[in-house]
């Protein structure tokens, strides 16, 4: 009865983390379709909007730090939960800023400091449900293709926001451009209430006793080097993605000539268009094809390459969107690639501290991308899109090159 019941629970509990994730991706991608406008509306430059966006990422790489040195004190149900209230206060405390902003209220120097410092509050919480997350995954599920199974699970509840949350924002703007950004706030602050009252966490002394153990396995065992070529990987695709978040909303109205309702509505097209494309494309390698980490890498780099290539060279609106459809296959295939890899890289002991390094790395894309995009962007509004270009065209002859060898090394083991 006893092992019933907490089957039960846990269950329950993964229910409840699937529709915490799915949240969080709707909440999050509600303002990237109003980047560029706000950044403009405040009469702020791009690279003070990339700075805004770097001083996130800086403390969610020191909290994501400070958690992969203290598993000992950190529970899932602590990470999820503080993480979400922080968020919600947070993001509340970002949105009035940006309201006072927008109605002149205080000066421009005033606004920039204050959506610095909420930002940087932001983006210490923000490190903290995807790794309670990833933790909760590894410590009660010990089949590795079930938690395989699992994660793309939750890799695509994530996706799923994507789509709605863009979706969202394009209605809600006909009630004002920071009308979601309120609604986000209800919406997290409703999953903060849910995840203190029905997140159970009577495991909490197993878990203890389970990451002691991993801690103590790790000291010996654990060693970045094997995984560095997917951490780079990891590394390259998030400055992808937050540089096409950044620099495309301006983009759209520089190089089409639209005004700044036109661009937000046209770059939440392009987020549509990219979260179905990322579900289906994750549908289709996770159920259907069962793509090899090899062929997840080929398919990946080639998308974004083309997408990129497309971007360059639309003349029109409508093409430019397009590109969105190749960005999606790219995402969805380098994402799991990365984490895959970087997973397989390591011992089954060292999975918790290497999902802390993981999103580490997610935070340090979200450091240098939003500011070397919106530097270059300042010359030229063609450069950021010719620095992706040149990188994942790099990452992707050295990955070519690391699995050749791994290969080669294999082979010779057999014979």
């Amino acid at each position: 009865m006893p092992f019933l019941f907490m089957t039960f629970i846990m269950q329950r509990n993964f229910k409840l983390l699937a529709w915490a994730t799915l949240a969080n991706g709707t909440c999050f991608s509600m303002i990237l379709p109003l980047l560029a406008p706000l950044i403009r509306q405040l009469h702020l430059t791009e690279l003070q909007g990339g700075m805004i966006v770097s001083a996130g990422a800086i403390c969610m790489a020191i909290a994501s730090i400070f958690i992969a040195k203290h598993q000992k004190i950190q529970t899932p149900y602590q990470l999820m939960n503080y993480g979400f209230w922080g968020m919600t206060i947070t993001w509340a405390i970002f949105t009035l800023i940006l309201y006072f902003g927008i109605n002149q209220s205080l000066a421009p120097v005033a606004i920039f400091i204050l959506l610095i410092l909420s930002r940087s509050s932001t983006g210490a919480f923000m490190a903290m449900p995807q790794i309670g997350l990833q933790s909760y995954v590894m410590q009660h599920v010990i089949n590795t293709e079930q938690r395989s199974q699992k994660m793309a699970m939750y890799g695509a509840m994530n996706s799923l926001g994507m789509i709605i949350g863009p979706f969202v924002t394009s209605i809600l703007l006909l009630g004002g451009i920071l009308l979601s950004m309120w609604v986000a706030v209800i919406v997290l602050m409703i999953f903060s209430v849910l995840l203190t009252v029905f997140f159970h966490k009577d495991t909490i002394a197993q878990i203890n006793l389970i990451q002691q153990q991993s801690l103590k396995d790790e000291s010996t065992a654990f060693s970045i080097k094997p995984a560095l070529p997917w951490l780079i990987l990891g590394f390259s695709t998030y400055m992808a993605i937050v540089t096409l978040n950044m620099t495309a909303g301006f983009y759209i109205q520089d190089r089409f000539q639209l005004n700044i309702q036109q661009s937000a509505s046209y770059f939440s097209q392009c987020m549509l268009i990219v979260g179905f494309s990322l579900v289906l494309t994750q549908i289709i390698i996770v159920k259907i094809v069962r793509l090899s980490l090899q062929a997840l890498v080929g398919l990946g780099i080639t998308a974004m390459l083309a997408g990129l290539l497309l971007s360059l060279n639309a003349d029109q609106i409508i093409f430019f969107q397009a590109s969105y459809i190749l960005y999606g296959i790219g995402v969805a295939s380098l994402l799991p690639a990365f984490t895959t890899g970087a997973a397989q890289s390591v011992s089954q002991s060292a999975q918790i501290k290497m999902a802390s390094l993981c999103t580490a790395i997610q935070a340090l894309g979200l450091i240098v991308a939003p500011l070397l995009s919106t530097f270059l962007y300042h010359y030229a509004i063609n450069l950021p899109f010719y620095l992706l270009s040149v990188l994942m065209l790099s990452v992707g002859l050295y990955l070519a090159w690391i699995l050749i060898l791994q290969n080669k090394t294999s082979t010779k083991l057999v014979i």
